[in-house]
Formats: C-alpha cells, sequence, structure tokens
C-alpha cells in the first residue's frame, strides 16, 4: 500500500514494515530508507508511529555509473532498475521474515537503530506482548516509581503518552493477564483506527494471551 512518500508493506498487525522516500526535487535525488514499527505503544500517531528501527539504503555498485554519487538520482537512467533490485534483495526478504511479534520484537531489540531498545517502558511492553510476565515486572519495578498517575509533565505534550504508561503498574504487578492485554489493543487501535492504514490492519490476539507462564509477585 502506497501513500504519498510511504510504501507500507501489508498486511498491517501489531507492527509495521514500510518503505520511505525523501524527495529532494532541488538537488535533482531522492533518499530511500525502510523502518519495522511496533503499532501498541501509546502515543498520537497520525500515519506511521516513531517507536521503532531503521536503515538507510543508497546506489548499488552493481547499476551505479563512474562518477555518480551514492544517492538515488531522478536523471539517472540507471536508478528505476537499482532501486527496484534494492527493494526487492535487500528490503522485502527482511520484512517478509518477519512474520511473528516475537521475530518482529527480536529484530527491533537487536537493532543498532532502534532508539527505545533501552528505554524502560518500551522494555516493558515488549515483555508484556510476548507473554513474559516476570520479565516485564522485573523491568518495570526498577522504574514504576517514576510513573506516578496524575504527575504533570514540564513539557504538557507528553503527559498523555505518561499518562497512559502509568496504566502499566497496577495490571502487571497484579500479574492481570486479561487486563494488561486491553491496554495495547487500545493503544494499537487508537494509533490506526481513523488512518490509511486501518483498511489494512487485522486486530490479532497478542502472545501474552496464549501464553500462561509462572506470575512473580
Amino acid at each position: 500500500m502506497a501513500t504519498g512518500n510511504i510504501m507500507a508493506y501489508l498486511p498491517v498487525t501489531h507492527w509495521n514494515p514500510y518503505i520511505r522516500i525523501h524527495n529532494r526535487p532541488k538537488r535533482g535525488n531522492f533518499t530511500v530508507d525502510w523502518w519495522v514499527d511496533t503499532r501498541f505503544e501509546p502515543g498520537h500517531y497520525a500515519f506511521i508511529s516513531r517507536i521503532g528501527a531503521c536503515s538507510l539504503i543508497g546506489r548499488s555498485l552493481k547499476y551505479r555509473p563512474r562518477g555518480r554519487t551514492g544517492l538515488f538520482e531522478w536523471d539517472d537512467p540507471t536508478m528505476p532498475g537499482d532501486f527496484i533490485d534494492q527493494v526487492e534483495a535487500r528490503i522485502l526478504p527482511v520484512f517478509s521474515s518477519l512474520d511473528t511479534l516475537e521475530k518482529t520484537i527480536a529484530h527491533l531489540r537487536a537493532h543498532q537503530h532502534n532508539s527505545f531498545a533501552e528505554h524502560p517502558p518500551w522494555k516493558t511492553l515488549m515483555h508484556v506482548a510476548l507473554g513474559e510476565i516476570p520479565a516485564a515486572q522485573a523491568e518495570w519495578r526498577n522504574v514504576m516509581h517514576n510513573y506516578v498517575p496524575r504527575t504533570t509533565l514540564s513539557d504538557p505534550s507528553r503527559n498523555y503518552v505518561y499518562d497512559q504508561w502509568c496504566l502499566l503498574t497496577e495490571p502487571l504487578m497484579a500479574g492481570d493477564r486479561a487486563a494488561l492485554a486491553r491496554l495495547p489493543h487500545g493503544w494499537e487501535a487508537e494509533n490506526t483506527i481513523g488512518t490509511n492504514l486501518e483498511p489494512y490492519w487485522r486486530s490479532t490476539p497478542f502472545p501474552l494471551e496464549h501464553t500462561h507462564w509462572g506470575m512473580v509477585g
């Protein structure tokens, strides 16, 4: 599915791989990067979220004429073939390999360009989504004193997301899987309904809803 400068890999589920093109007409070229986002964090995302991992691709030596840059230049007749080749050889195999949430989270956890990889709320939520309740409780216990409901932040634009993260504490520390599952399902819906992605979205259960591991109080 393509809209504007975004080409989204379908279907859209708990995660959303996509290719983004940055056209720079004054320079006569464009750049290409690809992202893998998860869609079930709290936030206000008009189309694509920004909690994910990205990679930038450039021209390949196989196609690039001598003297050309590593950018995709519009007046280069070899550019379209190179672009298609790069997408098919370098991007689509990654996207198609991420066919479960478990694989997607493993990819995001290890990705060098995932700025949220060490963010405690993100780490906690990934454990929750996978049903790794003891690990989620251990991660959240270290920071939950920083997430107190009805706290007013210095940056008002962050209040909503902060308040949503605060909702993790009670069900997580109680080991209430049903209540925990409602949180990412709700956030995913908020991030998707009313956007161009909604017609392609499939709401499915989280691994959390299929696992029955022991709890840590």
